[in-house]
């Protein structure tokens, strides 16, 4: 299957799909202002470890007011075996595409998009598995801070939304030659591919079914395609979902911080402003006025197969003080050095919660 969608290609002219309040699919919610949240992993100790505390800071902003506007979470686990959170975190789990991504693989993302079309399938097959008209797509890497508040799903105004990422740029000269080969120069310009990708990205079932074909399509080009894997390098699928988008003609509303309400992203961002949650994609070293490294939290030092089972707390910094610069030599304020603690301390009080989990035999 998967050969095959590598090979098809998008016609010049071909109508694209219109963005519908509806749904063509029986007894999926099409109204009302509820959201299914959906995340995606290979069941590894790296994102398990974050996995657990992102699923528990979704616990926590359940109960806080708006909460009850979450009402489903499925992860979709791309695994050829359960994993050890099949029990503590809903999870639908689909074949991958890599088995090898089980233990260790270059690219393990390049199965996600196929993942979540085998969970979309599976879905539309059987509607009790989508519990909202929205479907939120997020990473493990996310901290829940307070509930996501989304528009009414059947107002024709109410546009998806995602999230703009500096490092996605396909009006990049560089990269005309291998984004023209995933939108062609008939079908508009590169202006029309926002920069976003499938996280955070708020959209109705079935805008999800228009895009999501397309999405592992282009993905599997760019896989086969050693030129596209080199220039879109570690976010190449995300670039694929963007001009999946693209060719559905589907715009998203994407509001940059700090009015984005889906996600703030420290330490670029010094406070959540009014995002919903923090994405700590990025290392965070706070340095003193000598240069010495004083405290870091970069979620690449998690990837023990133990932290998995018995999470530990994440270190605070030491209490502040003037004159610290971050890894870049740009000033710790105090505004930053307090986003960093609610961060973490909300990430601790799940990792409270959480128990010690029997590896799977």
């Amino acid at each position: 299957m998967h050969g095959s969608w590598s090979t098809r290609k998008q016609l010049p002219g071909q109508p694209t799909a219109k963005v519908t309040t509806g749904s063509a699919t029986p007894g999926i919610p099409t109204k009302g202002t509820t959201i299914h949240t959906l995340v995606t992993s290979n069941g590894s100790p790296y994102l398990n470890f974050q996995n657990r505390i992102m699923y528990g800071t979704y616990e926590q902003a359940q109960k806080l007011p708006g909460g009850d506007k979450l009402v489903g979470f499925t992860r979709i686990l791309h695994r050829t075996v359960p994993d050890l959170l099949m029990d503590e975190v809903p999870t639908f789990r689909a074949d991958p595409l890599t088995p090898s991504c089980d233990t260790w693989c270059e690219f393990p993302v390049s199965d996600r998009p196929n993942a979540v079309m085998q969970f979309l399938k599976a879905a539309k097959a059987d509607p009790t598995m989508i519990k909202a008209p929205w479907l939120l797509m997020i990473e493990t890497d996310y901290v829940w801070m307070r509930p996501l508040q989304a528009p009414p799903a059947e107002d024709p105004s109410s546009r998806p939304m995602a999230y703009p990422f500096n490092y996605i740029v396909p009006v990049a000269p560089a990269l005309e030659g291998v984004m023209r080969k995933m939108y062609p120069a008939e079908l508009g310009p590169l202006s029309d591919v926002h920069g976003s990708g499938p996280a955070p990205v708020l959209m109705r079932f079935e805008e999800w079914l228009q895009v999501a074909p397309e999405w592992e399509r282009l993905t599997a080009h760019i896989e086969a395609d050693p030129e596209s894997k080199e220039k879109l390098g570690w976010v190449r699928e995300m670039y694929a979902f963007s001009v999946a988008m693209a060719l559905k003609r589907i715009k998203p509303e994407i509001v940059p911080c700090p009015r984005c309400t889906l996600i703030a992203q420290p330490p670029a961002d010094r406070a959540l402003g009014g995002a919903a949650m923090f994405h700590y994609t990025w290392g965070t070293v706070f340095k003193d006025s000598f240069g010495r490294k004083i405290w870091e939290f970069d979620k690449r030092t998690y990837t023990a197969e133990e932290i998995q089972r018995k999470t530990p707390r994440v270190p605070l910094p030491p209490a502040y003080r003037e004159g610290w610069k971050l890894q870049d030599d740009q000033p710790v304020t105090r505004e930053l050095y307090d986003t960093m603690v609610d961060m973490i301390e909300r990430m601790n009080r799940a990792v409270d919660d959480l128990p010690v989990l029997q590896a799977v035999r």
